[in-house]
This record gives structure tokens, C-alpha cells and sequence, in this order.
């Protein structure tokens, strides 16, 4: 199969943005949202938001358009992020500041959780072995445009239109006063009631939304519909944010999620602006396809230098003013992480079966 270079600079950049959301998310949580600190880490994590649906876009794009059988599926991929996830498990609950404090004993018995479910960020390891597991499922969905066409339009429906609507609502208009309120209340109440259905199929959405907006050729005209909806997204993501946690006094991310309507318009506009750029330099191209290689080590391994930057450069967000350091720190995190996964990359096992 032909590779697609607009793929590699995707991968790599979408890589780097989920750096900057990890790393402007450090102060996130604790920080005062009435302080202009916090809405510039607001700012920052609002405009990478879509990195985790294109990761999955992208995952929908290359496998949908080649013929893999399942037992290839479960020999080449599934099994190797089995083994990754193990031992990246392995290695949070070992290596951690716990462990160089106070002993690895005791580091061990402080992050015994992540031994067992995985440190935070590898959630996204079980959530695409789900996807890949799921993969001649959708195999059969894109071979028919209608059943593709509809499977994505029930989907944005379900799993982003009236979730997202109804929580506007609720958050910035009605409430739960009056009729309209209750009304809202009694569909979240019914949504919640689908949220077996909905863990199943939400990220199979962006999956296959990958593999439609790939295989698709966009007007002009259609391409300049969807940066003005991406930069409503854009603006949409960072205002709702602010808005309902100055509301309620407390950081709230019920917009970051990648199903939210302000998201979903992000994640189209940058997959189809970096679809429809023009690659040029074979240099250049050459240089990001081989670091696109390594953007799984560095995702496994980033947060490893987040949670260590402080005592290991002696930095941190605060150390100078957020509108720098968060992707000042962010280029250090990926220049490390990058040095490691190409590192890694260059011993056989550890490059077929962890990174």
C-alpha cells in the first residue's frame, strides 16, 4: 500500500499536541480558574483537543483500506500492544518519583493501580486494542456507502448531538427549572442508561470516520465549510470551558472529551486541512516519515518527563509565564521522549513488541 505522507505529518503532530494537553493539564486541575494562569492552560489544552479522535481517524484510515486477516490482526498488532501494555505497566509502577524518594518497595505499593489498570495515559492502549479486536466488524460497514453513511450519521446523533446539546442546556440555559429543564434531565437520564452501548461504539465512530474522510475527495468549497466550523470548534471548546467552570468555581472538562460538538468540528478540520496540504520537500517528507515511527514510544514514554521535569531540569509550568513555558516544556517532553523511542527503536525486541 502507497504511503500517505499526510499520515506521517498528522501522527507526529498529533503526537505533540497530546504532549501539550498532559503538560498544560499539570496545573489544569489545582489551579484557580478566576486567575488568567489557569484560562491560558485552558487555552492551551483547548486547542489540542482533537489529537485523540485523529489518532483514531487516522487508525480508521490505514487499516479500512487494506485487506488484514484476523490472524494477522491478533499476530502483528494486537498481540505487540498486549506485551507494550504489560510492560509499560511494569515500568510505571517501578519507576516513578515515589520510588526514587522513598524505595521501590514502596514506590511499587503507592502505584499498585498502575501495575494492575495501566498508568492514566495508557488508556487509549486498551481502547484501541478494543478498536482493532472490532476491525472486520468494520470491514463490512465501509464496504457499503450507505451502511457507512448511516452507521456515522447514528453515531454523531447519539454519541455527540443530543449528549452535547442536552448538556448546554443544562449547563448554560434551562437548568433543571421548568419543563424544558426536566425534559433535558429525562434524556441525560436515558442517555446514561446507554453508556454499555456508548463505550462500545463512540470511539468506532471516529474510526470509521477516518477511513470516509480518506477515501473521499472534498471541494474547495466544502474544505473552507469545515475550517470555519473548526475554528467555531476551536472557540466553542475554549468559551464552554471557561464558561461552566467560572460557573461552578471548580476546573471542569465535560467539554474536552472527544465527544462533544466542538471537539468533533476540531478533529475534521485539521484532518482534512493536513489531508489537503501539498508536501513538497522529499526531505522534509523523509524526515517526519521516520519520526512518525517513533510517536508510539514517545506517547508511552512522555509521561515519564512530565511527572519528573521538576527533578530532573529543575522546571515546571510556573517557573516563567504559562503563554511560554507550556510549549517551551512541551518541546522539551517530546525532544526526550523522541531521544528515548528512537533509542528503543534501535533494539530488536523492544522495537517489535513496546514501542
Amino acid at each position: 500500500m502507497e504511503r500517505k505522507v499526510y499520515c506521517d505529518y498528522l501522527r507526529l503532530f498529533a503526537t505533540f499536541s497530546v504532549v501539550i494537553a498532559h503538560v498544560a493539564a499539570v496545573n489544569w486541575y489545582s489551579g484557580d480558574v478566576n486567575q488568567w494562569r489557569w484560562q491560558m492552560f485552558n487555552l492551551y489544552d483547548s486547542v489540542v483537543r482533537w489529537c485523540v479522535p485523529v489518532f483514531v481517524m487516522l487508525s480508521g484510515a490505514l487499516f479500512l483500506n487494506r485487506e488484514i486477516s484476523i490472524k494477522d490482526l491478533y499476530r502483528k498488532y494486537i498481540l505487540r500492544l498486549v506485551i507494550a501494555l504489560f510492560t509499560w505497566n511494569v515500568f510505571y509502577a517501578l519507576i516513578n518519583s515515589d520510588s526514587f524518594e522513598k524505595g521501590i518497595l514502596s514506590g511499587v505499593k503507592l502505584h499498585m493501580n498502575d501495575l494492575v489498570y495501566g498508568h492514566h495515559h495508557m488508556w487509549f492502549v486498551y481502547m484501541i486494542m478494543g478498536i482493532y479486536i472490532c476491525i472486520p466488524i468494520y470491514k463490512k460497514i465501509v464496504l457499503d456507502q450507505k451502511i457507512m453513511k448511516y452507521f456515522l450519521l447514528v453515531s454523531f446523533v447519539v454519541f455527540l448531538l443530543i449528549p452535547w446539546t442536552t448538556q448546554v442546556l443544562n449547563n448554560f440555559i434551562v437548568g433543571n427549572y421548568g419543563l424544558v429543564g426536566k425534559l433535558v434531565h429525562v434524556v441525560q437520564v436515558y442517555l446514561s442508561n446507554l453508556k454499555l452501548l456508548h463505550k462500545v461504539l463512540r470511539y468506532s465512530f471516529y474510526f470509521v470516520l477516518g477511513y470516509y474522510l480518506d477515501t473521499i475527495e472534498l471541494k474547495k468549497s466544502q474544505r473552507n465549510i469545515i475550517y470555519v466550523l473548526g475554528a467555531i470548534g476551536f472557540i466553542l471548546t475554549i468559551v464552554l470551558t471557561s464558561g461552566i467552570s467560572l460557573k461552578l468555581q471548580n476546573p471542569n472538562e465535560t467539554y474536552y472529551t472527544p465527544f462533544t460538538v466542538n471537539v468533533f468540528l476540531e478533529s475534521i478540520c485539521v484532518y482534512t486541512w493536513f489531508k489537503y496540504r501539498e508536501y513538497k520537500s522529499e526531505k522534509l517528507n523523509e524526515v517526519v516519515s521516520k519520526m512518525s515511527k517513533y510517536t508510539f514510544g514517545i506517547y508511552v514514554t512522555h509521561m515519564f518527563f512530565i511527572e519528573n521535569l521538576n527533578s530532573i531540569f529543575n522546571l515546571h509550568l510556573l517557573s516563567f509565564f504559562p503563554v511560554v513555558s507550556v510549549p517551551v516544556i512541551s518541546m522539551l517532553v517530546f525532544v526526550c521522549a523522541l531521544v528515548v523511542s528512537a533509542t528503543l527503536n534501535h533494539i530488536p525486541i523492544i522495537k517489535k513488541y513496546c514501542v
